[in-house]
């Protein structure tokens, strides 16, 4: 696996150029499952050259969950939910949100994007990562909330759901 597809999900905003830098660190081969202290350094370094980037950092979530580290991966997704709600200027607490809330009520047909779109990406992480931490009753929350922002299920939240709903029919 390279680096880059750690932003296969949450690609990086066209908006800028990237240095020469990001790329080669980004065509860096890591291996999570043998050496993830290898692929969080590079995502660090990343990091240090883009550092306003919420992709950057929900690729470094990812990894954390990769490597089963739900602690730090759950911070991570905390950081992200809070900035990203704050760059679209929306109350970040997912348990006030709801669909009449803006810029939810908004939402165009055309596809979520931006720091909004991401926002409901980490509420899809949340409840993936709360999944294999074994909480699932707040994991059903989440993804709950999130079916409901998020209505044609732009971000894929249903299929997380579904596993949260198998693993509590398995739990009764």
């Amino acid at each position: 696996m390279l680096v880059r597809e750690l932003f296969n999900d949450a690609p990086l905003s066209p908006d800028g150029l990237i240095s020469l830098e990001v790329q080669r660190l980004l065509r860096e081969p890591i291996d999570i499952a043998r050496d993830w202290h290898r692929a969080e350094r590079l995502l660090q370094q990343v990091a240090e050259h883009l550092p306003d980037q919420l992709e950057v950092q929900i690729a470094l979530y990812k990894m954390y969950a990769y490597a089963n580290c739900l602690d730090a991966a759950r911070q991570l997704i905390g950081q992200v939910l809070q900035r990203a709600a704050q760059q679209a200027g929306f109350q970040p607490d997912w348990r006030l949100l709801s669909p009449d809330s803006p810029p939810f009520d908004q939402l165009p047909g055309t596809g979520i994007h931006g720091p909004v779109r991401l926002y409901l990406y980490s509420l899809k992480a949340l409840g993936f990562v709360s999944l294999r931490a074994g909480h699932i009753e707040l994991a059903e929350q989440v993804l709950t909330k999130l079916l409901l922002l998020d209505p044609r299920d732009e971000v894929g939240g249903s299929v997380v759901y579904q596993m949260a709903l198998s693993l509590a029919d398995d739990d009764s």
